[in-house]
């Protein structure tokens, strides 16, 4: 026997600029953003589907085409188990899909992964193919095949998303900054072209009149160190020596950085202040002249907060909580690179490792969080680093995609709309990078991964220099003689590494130059072979015989960098999709269908901000505990004649309208139609930070808000069958809204339509 399917819950992005319109499902039922923005899904694993959680189910809301779920599931589906095992009630189902998958890839269970769903009020049970990859080692991701494969297919998914000039989609060049520290720290030449390309464009940008420009600097100068510390292209750093004197300039007098340089904004923000710090001591490293007592204030600055709590957001007292967004992870990194501070790189690292069941939590995304948090758990000691670890492995096998991406999850705050989801919405080039460091651990290729100091930082004894200068001239000959009396130095191992490494890059990117051209993509061939050009020289002979099949074909060149600049431009916009032109791009893009015409709405039921609307109210619930609320309250027939008369909006304190002094409040109230023919509804609410409101319109609940807008009313679009409760005569809307979590109170709400 089917079961019955729940009535869906949601929660809701209340910003107040979005309007997509929500799928209809056969009835009005709850609005859930997660249906229609990618911010808001939870990426399935490498099953290809995309979902959102209620209670204990998933709801498949989105299917790659191609992927294992193609062909599978349905968009509609909600998932109740995996393996035979139903998702248990009260618990995250996404831990059990994420244990499942696991499960499913060893070669016992030859990648097959078994679903049971629910599909039209009908049980089913549905089989995936996943590829297999192996079992994790107790170890990992030390000495473990699966998470090397990993680490390969995700820097050869980075690698397909890379633009020809080096560049990666996303906001002020991070996800470049992201990607280009993958590139290098796999340690294959394969991809050390990619990262050089990521360099050369990182620098030539300028970062001094960009807004919120100490996070691009930051992570910038990280990224160009280590690239110089790893492969000793000098032509990297005089962008270094920029980037550090921009950092230099826009520290504060604390010792921390805020958002831009010169310092504006509200102050200090300790998660880009670190970043800030670590690029400072590695520009140090890499022989480049920093200020050394800015430097050290900052040092200062960040010690102080070692065995006290959190790294808090700014230049506060030190916060007690659960997570610290990755702020003590970067703490452990820094330390960990400066040397001589063991006790506070023990303090800051086993903090992290000790906050495993919390990793989710954090501003704007746990995206740092995931990403920095392995890198400084694994100073806190095998035992301790192994629970940190363990207890995620479903997170990092979920946020796996079937073509190779890591994806970062949407956590709590973005799923109540506080903020965009932006590191899920912006897809795997923004966050595979970040996330695919954990598997790079293992190779110690980076010095925030552990590698020791370079060969190509400061100065070195005579027969080191003489093998280093070698290098930069690229005297492979003599290199391999001068190294000959060096075995089993470091630093010459290093160099020696280091060689063989560029020597295949430069003979694969010739290959690949080769191959661009005679497949038709000569733009991507030209931007390959000046990245050679810069890192050889254009007289080199080796560059000769691609130089000319470049130049008989160099007729296609502007061409193809018109048509990657009008893409990337294309996805930027897509990107602002809070935007009217970036949902216009999104549809372009998803649907491959015209610009749309706006539509136009009209006013429904007013709202009370100029004019004060008067609503039947009821006050209700004291403290935390919910209160009973009168039977069938909100259908049409209920009598609310003794309900108080309540102009609005609903507020805490004295003001304009109605001041609302309890837990609870219910509100109805009726509006006329003549015709009630609309093709779309959406409601016009305003609510503050903690609270949720339920809202029924005749009877059925059609959308719950979890939080308010930051500012204003939130346009929440209703799905299709809400627009069909509408009647001729009186109508009924009505709201129950309880105040949470939030120190204020506030409520209003009307509603528009477009006529067909």
């Amino acid at each position: 026997m089917a079961r019955r399917r729940p009535v869906r819950t949601a929660l809701l992005w209340m910003a107040a600029a979005l309007l997509f319109p929500a799928a209809a499902r056969g009835r009005a039922v709850t609005w859930s953003p997660h249906a229609v923005s990618k911010g808001r899904q939870v990426n399935l694993g490498p099953t290809g589907a995309r979902g959102w959680v209620e209670g204990h189910r998933i709801h498949i809301v989105d299917i790659a085409p191609g992927s294992p779920a193609d062909g599978v599931l349905q968009p509609g589906d909600v998932l109740l188990g995996a393996n035979g095992a139903e998702f248990a009630e009260g618990q995250d189902p996404r831990v059990a899909l994420g244990n499942a998958i696991t499960e499913s890839e060893t070669a016992a269970k030859a990648g097959k992964l078994t679903l049971l769903l629910e599909r039209d009020g009908e049980e089913k049970t549905g089989t995936l193919g996943l590829r297999v990859m192996g079992s994790y080692s107790t170890t990992w991701p030390f000495g473990c095949a699966k998470s090397a494969k990993i680490l390969t297919e995700a820097c050869a998914r980075l690698a397909a998303e890379q633009y020809p000039d080096g560049h990666m989609q996303g906001e002020l060049g991070m996800p470049t900054m992201y990607s280009g520290l993958l590139f290098l720290a796999s340690n294959d030449a394969r991809y050390l072209d990619n990262a050089r390309r990521a360099a050369y464009w990182l620098s030539e940008q300028s970062y001094a009149k960009v807004g919120l420009n100490n996070w691009p600097a930051g992570y910038c100068g990280l990224f160009l160190a280590e690239y110089y510390l790893a492969t000793g292209d000098r032509t990297v750093l005089p962008q270094l020596e920029k980037v550090s004197k921009l950092l230099t300039l826009g520290m504060m007098r604390c010792g921390s950085w805020g958002h831009s340089s010169p310092w504006d904004g509200y102050g200090a923000v300790n998660q880009v202040g670190l970043t800030c710090l670590m690029a400072l001591i590695l520009t140090k490293e890499c022989g480049v002249a920093v200020d050394e007592a800015a430097m050290q204030r900052s040092v200062t600055f960040f010690e102080k907060f070692a065995g006290k709590g959190w790294i808090p957001y700014g230049d506060h007292s030190p916060w007690r909580g659960d997570s610290g967004n990755g702020k003590n992870a970067l703490g452990a990194v820094v330390f960990q690179l400066l040397g001589g501070h063991p006790d506070t790189v023990g303090e800051f690292s086993r903090s992290v490792a000790a906050s495993y069941p919390y990793r989710e939590e954090g501003h704007t995304g746990c995206y740092f969080s995931i990403f920095w948090g392995p890198l400084a758990a694994v100073h806190a000691g095998e035992k301790s680093f192994r629970t940190f670890l363990d207890h995620q492995r479903w997170y990092y096998d979920l946020a796996r995609t079937h073509d190779g991406g890591l994806i970062c999850q949407p956590n709590a705050e973005n799923l109540s709309g506080r903020t965009p989801g932006h590191y899920t919405w912006c897809g795997i080039e923004f966050t595979t990078g970040g996330i695919g460091l954990v598997y790079a651990m293992p190779l110690k290729s980076l010095r925030i991964l552990g590698a020791g100091s370079s060969v190509f930082g400061g100065k070195l004894p005579a027969p080191l220099e003489k093998a280093r200068t070698l290098f930069e001239q690229r005297k492979w000959k003599e290199l391999d003689a001068s190294l000959a009396g060096l075995v089993g130095d470091r630093h010459a191992n290093q160099l020696a590494e280091a060689a063989k490494r560029q020597k295949r890059s430069v003979e694969l990117t010739l290959r690949a130059v080769e191959n661009h051209i005679r497949e038709g993509d000569v733009y991507r061939a030209s931007e390959l072979l000046k990245s050679l050009e810069r890192l050889l020289g254009k007289d080199c002979p080796e560059l000769a015989d691609v130089q000319k099949l470049l130049a008989a074909n160099d007729r296609w060149v502007e061409e193809g960098r018109k048509y990657y600049e009008a893409w990337s431009t294309l996805r930027d916009y897509t990107w602002q999709y809070w935007h009217f032109y970036g949902q216009q791009a999104k549809d372009m893009l998803e649907r491959d269908g015209p610009p749309r015409v706006p539509a136009m709405w009209t006013t429904i039921a007013e709202i009370s901000e100029k004019t004060p609307q008067t609503w039947k109210a009821l006050q209700l619930g004291k403290g935390d505990t919910p209160p009973t609320l009168p039977k069938d309250w909100f259908t049409p027939g209920f009598d609310d004649s003794a309900w108080a008369n309540a102009p609005g909006p609903m507020h805490a304190g004295k003001g304009k309208g109605t001041e609302w002094t309890t837990r609870d409040i219910l509100l109805r109230r009726t509006f006329a139609l003549a015709e009630p023919s609309y093709t779309a509804l959406r409601l016009k609410l305003r609510s503050e930070k903690g609270q949720v409101a339920r809202v029924y319109l005749n009877g059925t609940l059609v959308a719950e808000a979890h939080d308010g807008a930051r500012g204003g009313y939130a346009s929440i679009p209703l799905d299709g069958e809400a627009a069909r409760l509408l009647k001729s005569g009186r109508n009924t809307l009505a709201v129950h809204c309880a105040n949470t979590a939030g120190q204020r109170q506030g409520l209003d709400l009307g509603m528009e339509g477009v006529k067909p």
